[in-house]
Formats: C-alpha cells, structure tokens, sequence
C-alpha cells in the first residue's frame, strides 16, 4: 500500500480535496479529527495541555476552548512548539494503528491527510510515496478564511503569516493540486493523480513480483550448479 501526504495552507482547501479522494473510495486518515480525537477530556494529552496552559483555555463544559488556544500559540511560536510536543506523540500513534489497519484491508494507496506535513520534518516523510499541497492564491485563501471564521483581514492575514509559506510548500511537494477556481477543474487534477497512483501501485507490484520471481530463478540455478 502506498502512503501519500496531503498538507496545504489554512483555507486553501484541503478538506475540500480530502473529500474528492474518499468519493474515489480511497481511504484517508485524517490528522485534523486526530488531534481532535487525543485532546478529548479525560485524555492523556488533554491533562497535559491543562496542565500547561491552565484552565482558562476549557470552556464551561470542559471542552478546550479552541479559539482561545489557537489565539495563544498563533501569537507566540514557543507555545506552539510546546502544544505540538504536548499532543504529537499520540497523534503519530494513532495514525500508525488506522494506517496498518488499512494495509491488512489491502487497499492500494491512503491518504495521510496532515496539514503539518512539512513542518514536522522528515521523519514522517521518509515513510510516504508522494506528497501533495493543495494550493491557491493569497487574495482567495484570506477571503475564505474570512467568510469561514468570521475573521477580520488583520487577524485572517496573522493566521496565513503564522503558518509556513505555502511557496515553500510548494517547492517541497511532489505534486501541486491548485484549488484557486471552480470544483470541477479541482476535481480533475483529483482524478488524474488518482489514476497515476494507481497505476504507480500496479507498477509496484509487478516490480515485487518480478523481483521474487529472478529471486527464485536465481536460488535454482545456483542450486543445480552446486549439485552438479
């Protein structure tokens, strides 16, 4: 099975490509609904980042009150750091148990779907096939994120500065999927992306079994040599 990392920048539309892979029945393993998942009350992360930033970042039904932590760590990089090493751990972990879950399913590729995919470093990235970032242009990314988040231009324009440049993200990727216009020209760029990596695990495939195959050819040959 293939593993292919999707990232992008905030509001460039990620979740929207997501969602065109799983209507193409591949299976993707989100990292947005795992932090969501590992930072639930009661968890282990969820004490941890209690611990670190006080109660004040719960709402009253104990619930992180996610706004007020996003404004803590999006204007200091130290914070940051430090929620990520608070909650990185579990996530990693649980995306390796959904990842090996699928393989047992046999499927052909997953998408990780990671929105920090660059930022983490290599380590994960050395276990990937490809990677994607799903892009668009900056007077396109603020409005959306303004009309999603209900954010003024200042604070919409601080979120985008606080993230890695999606430039930079573009020249480390494998494959650029622009997302700046109408869904069906998204959904073609999809499509076809889907169909090469298909055919790339189809290539991989044969590759395995050829190679076991003159693997075997060559066990036997030597094997009558020696019997001579």
């Amino acid at each position: 099975m293939l593993l292919v990392g999707l990232t992008g920048g905030i509001a460039t539309g990620k979740s929207t490509v997501s969602s065109m892979f799983k209507e193409l029945g591949v299976p993707v393993v989100d990292a947005d609904q795992i932090a969501k998942d590992v930072v639930e009350p009661g968890m282990p992360a969820y004490k941890k980042i209690v611990a670190h930033f006080g109660r004040e970042i719960l709402q009253e039904d104990g619930q992180l009150n996610r706004e007020r932590l996003g404004e803590i760590i999006f204007s200091d990089e130290q914070e940051r750091k430090v929620l990520n090493s608070l909650t990185h751990p579990a996530i990693h972990r649980e995306m390796v148990w959904q990842v090996i879950k699928l393989f047992c399913q046999g499927h052909k590729y997953t998408i990780l779907d990671v929105p920090l995919l660059f930022e983490t470093g290599r380590k994960l990235q050395t276990y990937l096939y490809t990677t994607v970032v799903v892009s668009c242009d900056e007077e396109t990314q603020l409005d959306r994120l303004m009309a999603r988040n209900n954010y003024n231009k200042d604070k919409a324009v601080k979120r985008v500065q606080a993230q890695m440049p999606l430039k930079k993200k573009i020249e480390l990727a494998n494959h650029i999927i622009e997302n700046s216009g109408e869904l069906e020209f998204t959904k073609e760029q999809v499509l076809l992306l889907h169909q090469r990596l298909c055919s790339s695990y189809r290539r991989l495939v044969f590759m395995l079994i050829l190679g076991i195959l003159v693997l075997l050819y060559a066990v036997f040959f030597i094997r009558n040599i020696l019997t001579r």
